[in-house]
């Protein structure tokens, strides 16, 4: 053997090492690229799925909220007309009270029984006045529920998008892939 015949020998094993070395990793690449394009998909289907829910469950809520605006009104103008209520009683226990004067034991409980409906009464306008505040309040969440809601609704196609990016952004692999002289051999 002539060393020429070696020296060529030794470049032909070299070429094929350097070929299987190139193969081995393009297709460590390829699996690479693959798991991760799957990961993120699967990430993408989740938050969609999540997004989903949340639009659901806040769509929900406004339609509840809604039902809970309406009846706080109802409860503020009941309260109003208890508080209008009191004040009747409170004139009505005034009246009997003057009526009963002569009777001391009587008169002192009817004075006693006129502060606690004067008390009563307080308080009953106390809650009505909450309660027109909680309407108030209920009503803005109510808005801000809605904004929250649209929110999603614009959030949900970008999410969406994600995906197509992912496809786009694995290409330029699937390019090398292809583009590989030894590629028909990869499995």
């Amino acid at each position: 053997m002539n060393p020429s015949d070696l020296d060529s020998q030794a470049v032909v094993r070299a070429l094929d090492d350097f070929f299987r070395a190139m193969d081995l990793r393009t297709q460590r690449n390829v699996r690479v690229a693959k798991r991760v394009t799957a990961m993120l998909r699967v990430g993408v289907i989740s938050f969609s799925a999540f997004a989903l829910l949340m639009v659901a469950m806040i769509w929900v809520f406004t339609d509840r909220v809604r039902v809970m605006v309406e009846v706080l009104g109802t409860m503020r103008i009941e309260f109003g007309q208890m508080a209008d209520n009191m004040t009747h009683m409170q004139a009505i226990l005034g009246h009997l009270e003057k009526d009963m004067a002569s009777f001391s034991v009587v008169t002192e409980e009817m004075h006693v029984m006129g502060s606690t409906v004067a008390g009563m009464r307080g308080d009953v306008q106390e809650i009505a006045g909450l309660m027109g505040t909680l309407s108030d309040d209920v009503t803005m969440v109510n808005g801000h529920v809605a904004g929250m809601n649209q929110s999603f609704r614009l959030l949900s196609p970008a999410v969406s998008g994600i995906g197509a990016s992912v496809d786009r952004g694995s290409a330029p692999i699937k390019t090398f892939y292809n583009l590989f002289p030894f590629s028909g051999m990869l499995p």
